[in-house]
């Protein structure tokens, strides 16, 4: 294998010694070649690290490293340290691309002014099957502003913009502007540097749906439960409010995402009353409704919100408690009345 491949792919790998084999198998089938594989073993107690040492074996374009476990982050940092490729890709181990997948988004790299794209991606379960209304996919196709795909986000709740495994990224994007994934984050930690990573860059963005994110059961993605460490997302759409309200020019992103941080605050809310954790992790969210209570005012002059969710901000910064009671207590008489109906 060259010493100089034009792509390097990262792929973190912790516990997943049963989908492993599957995803790396997608990973070499791809028709752009020229590449480099780095399997990051980040202290797997099953026999994923085994593994990892295995399939090297059958391709010398497969580099292996172990470390003790860091989380995530520090996986894909210590494969960005040891990237060889002028370009990297992120593919988590159990997921399964498409053959074409960095053939296209290389090709769309090349587009003078362009140093990333994305494609589209959708969801599977653990026996592979294409979970119906899943997608990650954006509106606006094309080159266009990077930071454009946050404001998505903002606007529509799309995680296209907001990933690390849809794109192709030079990777001078992370070196030359000295960024590493934060390792404090244990979810959305493939985001929350993002902001940075596209400020100043176009993305050529793909509508090609060459991405299949497997969603299993016990993983923090899970939506029967509400996991603690999924408010991670609270402080990283913070961060990205309070940097650009530090940007001349983006007052519609902070508009936006002010909007989108109370929306995900009481949808996160509602999540854990549901799960049946709320009063577990109510000091978790207290420490961040200090920010919610701040950026209140900006909730009630907002154009975007209608006056009734300005209501519901304004009695849920009082007392989310008492506000989530009686709106589960609305809804249960709603539905006993429609069901006598």
């Amino acid at each position: 294998m060259a010493d100089s491949p034009k792509i390097s792919i990262i792929t973190s790998v912790y516990n997943t010694q049963d989908y492993l084999a599957r995803t790396v198998q997608s990973i070499l089938a791809q028709t752009f070649t020229d590449f480099e594989l780095l399997l990051v073993d980040d202290g797997s107690p099953d026999n994923s690290g085994a593994l990892c040492d295995e399939l090297a074996k059958t391709d010398p374009r497969i580099r292996v490293f172990h470390q003790p476990n860091g989380g995530p982050a520090s996986a894909s940092n210590t494969g960005l340290d040891n990237a060889r490729g002028d370009y990297v890709g992120f593919v988590d181990s159990d997921d399964i691309i498409e053959p074409t997948m960095y053939e296209k988004l290389y090709n769309a790299v090349q587009v003078p002014g362009v140093r990333l794209a994305a494609c589209s991606g959708d969801c599977i379960d653990e026996e592979g099957r294409t979970i119906q209304g899943r997608v990650v996919a954006i509106g606006e196709h094309g080159v266009r502003d990077a930071q454009e795909l946050l404001l998505d986000a903002f606007q529509t709740g799309s995680f296209y913009g907001p990933l690390s495994w849809n794109k192709l990224f030079d990777i001078r994007l992370f070196r030359d502007k000295g960024i590493h994934y934060d390792e404090t984050m244990l979810f959305g930690d493939d985001a929350s540097v993002l902001h940075r990573v596209f400020e100043g860059e176009r993305c050529n963005c793909l509508p090609d749906t060459l991405y299949h994110y497997r969603t299993r059961s016990g993983q923090i993605t899970d939506t029967v439960t509400f996991p603690p460490r999924k408010l991670d997302d609270l402080r990283m759409y913070w961060d990205w409010l309070q940097y650009f309200a530090t940007r001349p020019g983006r007052e519609e992103y902070v508009r936006w995402a002010t909007a989108r941080y109370w929306r995900l605050f009481y949808q996160f809310w509602c999540q854990a009353g549901a799960a049946g954790n709320q009063a577990a992790l109510k000091k978790d969210f207290m420490a961040h409704k200090k920010h919610l209570d701040a950026v209140l005012p900006d909730l009630v002059r907002s154009p975007l919100l209608p006056a009734g969710e300005k209501l519901r901000a304004v009695l849920f910064c009082i007392s989310p408690t008492a506000l989530y009671r009686t709106a589960t207590a609305w809804g249960g008489l709603t539905a006993k009345l429609r069901k006598g109906n």
